[in-house]
């Protein structure tokens, strides 16, 4: 049986339960509301919202419901993100590509307006610096802060040569166990959830699969096929 291990965060874990795998989820990293930040968002004015992630939400869903103009439109990175959103009622538009990337492209066929910005403190700037080149007038907030589980990076560290594949499912989480991960996975099947994770990889010399669609659904289906074709060969 393939044993795989997936490296998430802890408001992510939900059952897994996949024919012929043996799948692990360790939730190596957690999210810290950041307060002030969360107090200073105001979304009366914006014409656009862009969510970063699904973790936002719990913190401003008040602020969605309440704030956002009949006009106003939110953009979510993935599916996950705009079914969080879609269930406070709201509508949700999504890229043909799920990520920072994907989100910029979205927007560049967009009349040009006010945008807020949903995000961890964790990241890079380039929704941000992109927008704001392409003429948005930018506001940013980052909702939350990560951080790491050592107890749970300790064990994900143990079972490191012990599964066949490994997935991560956020740079942060490459980053909670890159000490001792970068010889271990010289001799696994490494899976980044998207384009963002496999560049923060690539920085240390890590080849990875990426799933055609960046979510968990395609990640399964990825790592099916990689069964089939080696059960073929």
């Amino acid at each position: 049986m393939t044993k795989v291990l997936i490296l998430r965060a802890r408001d992510k874990i939900k059952p897994i339960q996949v024919r012929g795998i043996d799948i692990v989820q360790i939730p190596v990293i957690y999210t810290v509301p950041n307060e002030d930040v969360i107090r200073s968002v105001s979304l009366a004015d914006v014409d656009y919202v862009v969510v970063m992630s699904s973790a936002v939400i719990k913190y401003v869903k008040d602020k969605l419901t309440s704030e956002l103009g009949n006009s106003a439109k939110i953009i979510g990175v993935g599916p996950a993100t705009c079914n969080v959103i879609r269930r406070l009622g709201l509508n949700c538009e999504l890229p043909r590509e799920f990520s920072s990337y994907g989100v910029v492209e979205y927007m560049s066929g967009l009349s040009r307006g006010k945008v807020a910005i949903l995000r961890s403190g964790r990241g890079s700037d380039y929704v941000r610096t992109e927008l704001g080149r392409l003429g948005f007038e930018v506001v940013e907030y980052r909702v939350y802060d990560v951080a790491v589980d050592p107890t749970a990076v300790e064990l994900a560290c143990k079972l490191l040569d012990l599964v066949d594949i490994v997935v991560f499912m956020s740079p942060m989480t490459y980053e909670a166990i890159s000490g001792c991960a970068k010889k271990a996975l010289a001799s696994k099947v490494v899976i980044a959830i998207g384009r963002t994770t496999a560049m923060r990889l690539a920085i240390d010399g890590i080849e990875t699969l990426t799933p055609s669609e960046y979510t968990q659904d395609g990640v399964l289906k990825l790592i099916n096929k990689l069964i089939i074709t080696n059960n073929k060969g």
